[in-house]
């Protein structure tokens, strides 16, 4: 078989003394035909070695690991991970207590977590070397652990597992799911911020090669090895939670995934979390009343664990709390109008996660009517030329010399959210200049 590899890879191994093999993904996607992205490095040269072999060549060498016998290679066009062949201990958690460097490959094979990751393509004679029978695993569309070590030895890979059978639609050997399940709490060893990375690379799994709601079967596969019980627990107590038939066809559980399912990528992680309140509420009062601030607390508590960053955990609450609003489209028009200019910036997502929502009830389809009435709500005002920030006002700080400093800002957005009425008609400085002055007489005179 032909595999498409870059020249400048071929270089690269031009430098080695010893064959310099492609392992893992690469070699994988090129199998199963697919565009390979990631390329990692291994071969029988240790790191030191090959920092010297590469010295005065085209290739900077980067150390990013020397316990873990890793650096990175990069070249002008891409970068590349290297790692000297070599056997792992563990303890707990992710990573190795101790490694030591192996000149042999199947030693080094027999580290890796699933078969289809552990074929070896030679760069220069083209050969592969499959010590674990990947290739038979990749034929059959499989993923099988190497060992009954896999999970133990980094409970990670539950994660991975499921991540990798949701991006390739591989199906799970029964023995390695069996295993998976049997070690599920051991992911409760890793670091929050690995199991974050995972869940967000399992919540895009359909753009990694297009296989169709491949995000909803990683977070099926999380739920059926158990992992998901470790790892959000809330959400897993939505599981046999009635709804309204009217309204839903699935318990709490199913219309998190369902909404999940109908959501774009950017808003999959208010998706997923949109109705974390209803449990809280529904165990605490019998009613899913007011899950939407409790959710939107619940919501932040997650992603702390989860350690985001803190602008994702900020926009991401504020989806939670406002994918009720005007669901049965009675809010005041101009109510909706301030609304609508007050949380301007986050309009498209918070469209996106009501949609999914509407249609994740499984009896819906079509266009959100809520959804409908804030987006032709929010053209007749930009029709309007309605201003959505202070910044667009006509007016700004240096034309207020007759208001208090320290009230300038206050009067700002005051004039701001009178500008968002129906009618308001205060377009142009002149016209906002007047409603200032009028707005400053009434406080005076009041």
């Amino acid at each position: 078989m032909h595999f498409p590899l870059p020249e400048e890879l071929k270089k690269l191994a031009s430098y080695f003394p010893r064959p310099l093999y492609i392992v893992g993904g690469y070699v994988r996607d090129v199998l199963c035909l697919r565009t390979p992205s990631d390329c990692d490095l291994a071969g029988d040269t240790d790191p030191s070695e090959v920092e010297r072999l590469l010295e005065n060549s085209p290739f900077k060498v980067k150390k990013t690991s020397p316990k873990l016998m890793t650096l990175k290679i990069v070249s002008e066009k891409a970068s590349y991970e290297y790692t000297a062949f070599r056997t792992d201990d563990y303890e707990t958690g992710h990573s190795p207590v101790s490694v030591r460097r192996t000149n042999d490959i199947n030693a080094d094979a027999s580290r890796r977590d699933f078969t289809a990751n552990a074929v070896y393509l030679n760069i220069l004679s083209g050969e592969i070397c499959d010590p674990c029978h990947g290739c038979e695993d990749i034929k059959g569309r499989t993923l099988r652990q190497i060992s009954e070590k896999t999970f133990t030895e980094d409970g990670l890979r539950l994660m991975r597992l499921c991540r990798q059978a949701a991006e390739t639609g591989f199906d799970i050997d029964p023995a390695t799911l069996s295993s998976a399940k049997k070690n599920a709490a051991l992911i409760k060893e890793i670091s929050p911020e690995r199991i974050r990375d995972e869940l967000d690379r399992i919540l895009v799994a359909d753009c990694r090669y297009g296989t169709e709601k491949a995000h909803v079967r990683g977070l099926r596969l999380l739920d059926e090895t158990g992992v998901l019980q470790y790892i959000l627990p809330e959400i897993t107590l939505g599981k046999n939670l009635p709804q309204r038939a009217d309204f839903h066809r699935y318990d709490v559980f199913g219309h998190i995934l369902a909404t999940l399912e109908n959501a774009a990528p950017k808003v999959r992680l208010a998706a997923l979390l949109h109705d974390v309140g209803k449990p809280y509420c529904y165990l605490k009062n019998g009613v899913y009343h007011g899950h939407d601030v409790e959710g939107e607390r619940i919501a932040g508590d997650i992603l702390n664990r989860l350690r985001y960053p803190k602008t994702v955990i900020s926009e991401t609450k504020k989806l939670v709390r406002l994918h009720m609003v005007d669901l049965k489209q009675e809010m005041r028009e101009n109510k909706l109008r301030q609304f609508l200019q007050e949380n301007y910036s986050l309009l498209p997502k918070l469209f996106l996660l009501k949609q999914a929502d509407y249609s994740g009830t499984g009896l819906t389809e079509g266009t959100c009517p809520s959804v409908s009435r804030m987006k032709k709500t929010f053209a007749e005002m930009k029709e309007e030329h309605v201003p959505f920030s202070v910044k667009e006002l006509a007016v700004n700080g240096r034309d207020l010399d007759f208001v208090p400093k320290e009230k300038r800002g206050l009067v700002l957005k005051a004039l701001l959210r009178a500008c968002a009425l129906k009618n308001a008609d205060l377009n142009g400085k002149e016209k906002q200049l007047k409603y200032i002055s009028n707005l400053l007489k009434e406080n005076k005179n009041g």
